[in-house]
């Protein structure tokens, strides 16, 4: 009885004890857990357990922290063969980018998992992850065929194999399951099949992958293809993510339908010939990913024939401000049909770029306003600000081209070199250096041009104003009409709400200032002739006339007017002018003209001219008479002066017209200055001459039509050791008393016909009524003369003193011209 009380009590005893232990289930295995979960990096957050009619475990509830990461696990059922979770919950954490480290954060460690070599297999038919990789929960349902080898089906189809060091898993993905994690584009399709590896702190990936993405708009269809296998590791601790895609081909392309959508047909051929619609892009070196901070080696862009290429090299960002933090080295090499060849060397550093350029034509595009050929340009530029508001810092150019046509504008052989500079005071300079073999306008020609540009503005001010400096040279330019040498022009200009000019014209020696204001409403412009030397215009003359030749003078004036209205005026002073033509010599010219322009007719008020003195054989002195042009028509008018020891005046005279009749009336002409030759003729002529010739003037040459000279006042002919006009009287015996009369003859009357033909040849038809004292006999003589008087008028130019007097000017010729 006794050991059968004590087996009753001892069960008794025992019972009691398991009765308390399941009371007390829940703290006893926290109590028991705890320590060994620590051992292996669990925490054990939260537990309630039970055993079933069929003594199985039902554990409703179990929380665990591993690394970090949270799970929640509820409805277990588990036996000696299966453990089966109705549902879980996994929040994944602390996978963000981390700016600085954190002891309070989780610091991932390998995987050091302590692996039964028997437990019951585990069965989850719904897991909902939380991560920050995705907008909702992924659903999974997760089941272990085999010791620690896990199918996972559902939102996501993997199988997964874990060991006490590593987690490997078979992940099979497309579009549509990729679409329940995040947003792709439309018309995007892709395939891929990925080995991944996880140890505790690294995620390593490899994916074999097969993706096209496609994108319409109007008729042009663009498509991104790509194709290949691809690796990647990301460390955990390190936030480091390293990607390999060198082995993945990738191929860009449009359809010829997308040249349809540019209108213009030449426009579209050339962007068809220059520009192939099919590239391959080949990420060569690994990318990386160092906390924030991404970089990536090489990216290279090329046309499928390998002709062209784009690198995009050395480049590193910051995740958290991508635009504000890159960095990166592009190169471009390309060349087409037309483009012999385009290089681009740029480097961008947040936010600016630096970049040398290069470009060679052999002709420029056909659909362009003008030709060029043999095209080339180079130079450096660097932008800032490029992906905000992009301003051009610094640009240095050279530009060349063998020929180009602009409408009827050529320029040959032209250069350039382009250096603008932009501070950043937002101050802005720009120095621009040209030259020209040539430039032809239609008929005008200018030859060896070089032409220096300056500008500065200040663009800070709200208001564009700028300060230009110009000088501009030229060897020749060259017209149908006239020829001008060593060009020169210095300009100084304003720019403002106007442009503001001034230029300082030189040619052949010739001295000009032009000042206008070029506005929207009005140009009004003032053109000053400082006093100068007329003997500069001796090169522009002598293409006019090459017998002419200024020797002495000045000129000066001012021109005012509006270039929009096309109205002028003006004030041309001319004085002490010299010039020779031929071996006419015109000493003393004197003149002040005041002239007005207005739509397109030159009109001069009449103006007082000077001449002291004109030798054309007879000389002229005292010429005086009015200049005025009336509608561009320039004529002289009440011209008077002295000749021959008497006086003429001639009406009017209009140079520029085809037909004219010049009436020049003669007084107190002294007959012996007429009718002397030399003083050896033994003919003299005394007395006083009047007269009028009506002069017609024409397409033909000169004329003078009945013609008069007569007498004023009694003269006196006399006649002594003529050798002609004996001969006369011997070989005609019969008139040699009559002719004898004429030898001292006492003139009463003299009256003369006179006329001129166009070829030169004179007609006198002369009448003389006199007396002869010696023989007390009265006179009636008529008399007919013909003589080329161009002939007779160069024979008298030819004389010693005119001779004298144009070697003289044209000794000062030379020191004139300058």
């Amino acid at each position: 009885m006794s050991f059968k009380r004590a087996c009753i009590g001892l069960l008794g005893i025992v019972l009691s004890m398991a009765l308390l232990a399941y009371l007390f289930r829940l703290p006893l295995t926290s109590w028991y857990l705890t320590p060994m979960l620590s051992k292996n990096g669990v925490a054990l957050h939260c537990v309630d357990w039970s055993l079933t009619r069929k003594l199985d475990l039902n554990i409703e509830k179990l929380c665990l922290t591993y690394q970090g990461q949270q799970i929640e696990l509820a409805g277990i059922i588990a036996n000696k063969q299966q453990v089966s979770v109705s549902r879980a919950n996994l929040i994944v954490s602390g996978l963000t980018n981390k700016q600085q480290p954190d002891a309070s954060q989780t610091e991932f460690k390998k995987l050091t998992l302590v692996l039964p070599e028997q437990r019951p297999l585990i069965s989850i038919e719904q897991l909902d992850v939380v991560s920050p990789f995705t907008d909702t929960p992924v659903r999974l349902a997760i089941h272990e065929k085999r010791l620690n080898h896990f199918t996972v089906s559902r939102d996501l189809n993997a199988d997964v194999a874990i060991s006490n060091y590593e987690v490997k898993a078979n992940i099979a993905l497309d579009d549509k399951i990729a679409e329940r994690f995040i947003e792709l584009p439309k018309d995007s399709h892709f395939i891929s099949e990925s080995q991944l590896r996880f140890d505790g702190i690294t995620i390593a990936i490899e994916s074999v992958i097969n993706a096209n993405y496609q994108h319409a708009f109007e008729q042009c269809e663009l498509s991104f293809t790509t194709q290949g296998q691809a690796s990647a590791k990301y460390q955990l601790n390190q936030q480091h993510l390293y990607a390999d895609l060198s082995a993945l081909q990738n191929q860009l392309s449009a359809n010829r339908d997308c040249l349809n959508t540019i209108a213009d047909q030449q426009h579209q051929s050339f962007i068809e010939a220059q520009f192939p619609l099919n590239w391959q892009l080949q990420i060569e070196q690994p990318v990386t990913v160092e906390g924030e901070r991404l970089s990536v080696p090489i990216v290279k862009l090329l046309t499928t024939e390998g002709q062209s290429e784009v690198t995009v090299s050395n480049t590193t960002l910051s995740l958290l401000d991508p635009l504000a933090s890159l960095n990166s080295q592009v190169g471009i090499d390309f060349i087409s049909r037309d483009i012999d060849e385009f290089k681009l060397s740029a480097h961008l550093n947040e936010k600016n770029v630096t970049a040398d350029f290069q470009l060679s034509l052999d002709s420029h595009p056909a659909f362009l306003d003008f030709k060029a050929d043999g095209i080339q340009v180079s130079g450096k530029l660097s932008v800032n600000e490029l992906l905000s508001k992009p301003t051009v810092g610094k640009l240095t150019a050279d530009v060349s081209a063998k020929n180009v046509l602009l409408a009827d504008l050529k320029i040959t052989e032209f250069t350039s070199h382009i250096d603008t500079q932009l501070s950043d005071e937002q101050h802005l300079s720009a120095k621009v250096s040209s030259q020209a073999k040539s430039i032809n306008y239609n008929e005008i020609q200018v030859l060896k041009i070089n032409n220096e540009l300056s500008v500065n503005s200040d663009l800070s001010v709200g208001e564009l104003f700028a300060d230009i400096d110009a000088k501009t040279t030229a060897a020749q330019l060259i017209t149908p009409k006239i020829t001008l040498n060593k060009l020169s022009i210095v300009t100084n200009a304003l720019q403002s709400r106007a442009l503001q000019a001034t230029h300082h014209v030189f040619a052949d020696g010739l001295e000009a200032l032009v000042s206008h204001h070029m506005s929207k409403v009005a140009h009004p412009f003032e053109l000053v002739i400082p006093e100068q030397a007329i003997a500069k215009f001796n090169p522009i003359i002598s293409q006019f006339e090459p017998l002419v030749t200024i020797t002495d003078g000045v000129v000066s004036g001012i021109i005012k007017g509006d270039v929009n209205l096309q109205q002028a005026k003006g004030d041309i002073r001319i004085a002490k002018l010299a010039a020779l033509y031929n071996d006419y010599l015109a000493n003393d010219f004197n003149v002040d003209i005041e002239g007005a322009f207005n739509s397109g007719q030159l009109n001069i008020v009449p103006t007082k001219f000077t001449l002291n003195e004109l030798r054309a054989g007879a000389v002229v002195k005292k010429v005086q008479g009015r200049l005025n042009l009336d509608n561009n028509e320039p004529c002289v008018s009440k011209v008077t002066g002295h000749v021959l020891g008497g006086s003429f005046v001639v009406n009017q005279f209009c140079p520029l017209l085809d037909s004219q009749t010049v009436t020049a009336k003669f007084e107190n002409i002294d007959a012996s200055k007429l009718v002397t030759l030399d003083a050896e003729s033994g003919i003299s002529l005394s007395g006083r001459l009047a007269g009028t010739l009506p002069v017609t003037i024409n397409k033909q040459g000169i004329a003078v039509k009945q013609g008069q000279l007569v007498n004023q006042g009694e003269g006196k002919l006399l006649i002594t050791n003529n050798a002609g006009f004996e001969a006369v009287k011997a070989q005609q015996q019969e008139l040699s008393t009559t002719l004898s009369l004429l030898e001292n003859l006492a003139i009463k009357q003299l009256k003369s016909s006179v006329d001129l033909k166009p070829d030169g040849w004179l007609h006198l038809g002369v009448n003389l009524q006199g007396y002869n004292e010696q023989q007390q006999q009265a006179v009636n003589f008529n008399y007919n003369h013909e003589e080329n008087v161009f002939t007779l008028l160069r024979a008298l130019r030819l004389s010693d003193e005119i001779t004298q007097r144009v070697e003289k000017e044209y000794a000062k010729k030379g020191s004139n011209n300058g």
